[in-house]
């Protein structure tokens, strides 16, 4: 069984019927560091009897094949993860002498869980890693700090409550490697 840790943090929320910015706490995934192509390979070679050339040959062959076959308008199904597609931004032609690519903004890439992937999904434990409140919503960089923690499953207010870290670090701990984000304990928020 997998385990996810999650934060509630603080955010401006907009709210698009009345245009009004509120702020709210939400949830999101504690996201450690961004897994690279040389670990992921020795991660590989090291669970597999595949030696680790062939395995680092193969995945930059995987890897350029997709890019090629997406960027050719092709959707690329990958077992038991999902479909990656690409998709059009754009603005809005109300009359047919106003379409065209005058439209266009930008192309996005599309991920699709797999119904597989999806149903895991559902089995992830989670657990609360404490609350943090933004110091100033209005920032670009946002600095935030914990006002709870969490301690076998029960929620505790912080002791001195003045544990402040920048959002690149929010866990305020560069040791903590598990998977996500190349900040290093860090969260989107």
């Amino acid at each position: 069984m997998s385990k996810i840790l999650v934060k509630s943090v603080e955010q401006n929320i907009n709210y698009l019927n009345s245009g009004e910015v509120k702020s709210g706490y939400l949830l999101r995934p504690v996201r450690y560091t961004t897994i690279e192509a040389e670990d992921l390979i020795n991660t590989i070679a090291n669970n597999s009897y595949v030696p680790r050339a062939f395995v680092s040959a193969s995945l930059y062959g995987i890897v350029d094949s997709i890019e090629n076959l997406l960027l050719n308008g092709h959707s690329i199904s990958l077992p038991n993860l999902g479909i990656l597609s690409l998709s059009c931004e754009s603005t809005v032609a109300k009359t047919p002498a106003d379409a065209g690519l005058s439209q266009f903004k930008k192309l996005n890439i599309n991920f699709r869980p797999a119904t597989e992937l999806r149903e895991k999904l559902n089995t992830v434990d989670l657990e609360l890693d404490g609350v943090w409140k933004c110091l100033d919503l209005s920032a670009k960089d946002k600095v935030y700090q914990r006002i709870t923690t969490n301690h076998d499953g029960v929620e505790l207010p912080n002791g001195d409550g003045d544990e402040v870290v920048e959002p690149n670090n929010p866990n305020g701990d560069n040791n903590n490697q598990g998977g996500g984000t190349s900040g290093g304990g860090g969260f989107e928020g």
